[in-house]
């Protein structure tokens, strides 16, 4: 009885090992598990880093589009087109109409179309405000030919009126603020204001008459323009331009075809500063 007891113990304690050595096998497991998991979190820690450089590359590149205008003395040229609010055509289209009846007649053209020029310099006060000097020159020319049919001869007659103008002006310009029109690339959009001075080369030719314009040292009148600058590259910047003139001239010549003139309208440019 005591072998028998004795076995039964052996077999006991020999199951009750058994059990707690297969219990802590599966320690080694979870410090794998760890491991892994402590990779997965470095992964994720580069992958942020490399998300936060390309942030900062990407704001360099923003930052270098917009170069800010230097401080001090600039020069500009411009091209454009103005459309004239010449209402005193109409004059030189009833003097048209009194022509002998006989002819084949044609008509002025009701829209006066200009291409001005400009040149000046500037003064860059800041980022946010310049002031400029210019003058431009202006030529517009109107002509109809008729054909007179009397007595079955075919002779042709030249009727033409002819604007032109030399204005000198004085400009302020004033950025406005990307964040006014919530923009995240919107710099450089400014308001320009200009007063001109017709100089006496201005005067008004046609096939009725002349007249030459008064210098008048108050002004002839204004303009508001609304421009952009869409490219510069080392220093070079242009700007498109789109604004409303409004000039009146007078004259004093009694002889004169006109009294007063307006010179002013719709404008496009084109502006390069350097």
């Amino acid at each position: 009885m005591k072998l028998i007891a004795a076995i039964i113990l052996c077999l006991f304690f020999g199951t009750a090992f058994s059990q707690d050595s297969t219990s802590v096998e599966p320690l080694p497991i979870i410090d794998l598990d760890t491991a892994a998991l402590d990779t997965t979190i470095l992964d994720t820690a580069a992958l942020d880093t490399t998300i936060i450089d390309t942030t900062a590359v990407d704001t360099t590149v923003i930052d270098s589009n917009f170069t800010k205008i230097k401080s001090g003395l600039h020069f500009f040229a411009s091209v454009g087109a103005q459309f004239i609010d010449f209402n005193e055509r109409s004059k030189f289209q009833a003097l048209l109409n009194t022509q002998d009846t006989t002819a084949i007649k044609q008509n002025f053209q009701k829209v006066n179309l200009t291409f001005p020029i400009t040149a000046g310099i500037i003064w860059q006060i800041s980022d946010m405000h310049s002031l400029g000097l210019g003058v431009g020159f202006l030529y517009s020319k109107e002509s109809v030919i008729l054909t007179d049919t009397t007595d079955s001869k075919e002779e042709t007659h030249n009727f033409e009126y002819t604007l032109q103008a030399l204005p000198i002006f004085a400009e302020y310009r004033l950025q406005i603020s990307p964040n006014f029109l919530s923009l995240s690339d919107g710099d450089y959009f400014s308001i320009f204001a200009r007063y001109y001075w017709m100089l006496p080369y201005t005067e008004i030719s046609s096939s009725w008459g002349n007249a030459k314009a008064d210098f008048d040292p108050l002004g002839n009148g204004f303009g508001i323009f609304f421009g952009y600058r869409f490219w510069e590259w080392k220093g070079l910047s242009i700007w498109g331009e789109m604004g409303y003139l409004s000039i009146e001239v007078k004259s004093s010549d009694k002889n004169g075809i006109l009294d007063s003139w307006n010179l002013g309208g719709i404008s496009l440019l084109i502006r390069a500063m350097f």
